[in-house]
């Protein structure tokens, strides 16, 4: 899908001095730095759900480690 985005002439000087700095394409910048913050914002709503609605119960340490295999392996 092709999507056209107005940026201020800052924005683009910006990105254009970055983009000859790193020797990649601006629109690979922009994608990069846009599924950057959708990742950003997933995770950010993940943990307030996870705070406002937490588990019946946490493990702990010990039980992470055993059920992973890695209890006694140091």
């Amino acid at each position: 899908m092709i999507k056209n985005i107005n940026l201020s002439q800052d924005i683009h000087t910006r990105l254009f001095a970055i983009s000859r700095q790193v020797g990649r394409k601006e629109d690979d910048l922009i994608e990069e730095a846009i599924i950057t913050y959708l990742e950003d914002f997933e995770d950010i709503k993940d943990a307030q759900e996870r705070l406002f609605n937490p588990p019946d119960r946490y493990l702990t340490l010990e039980e992470v480690e055993e059920e992973l295999g890695l209890a006694n392996n140091l």
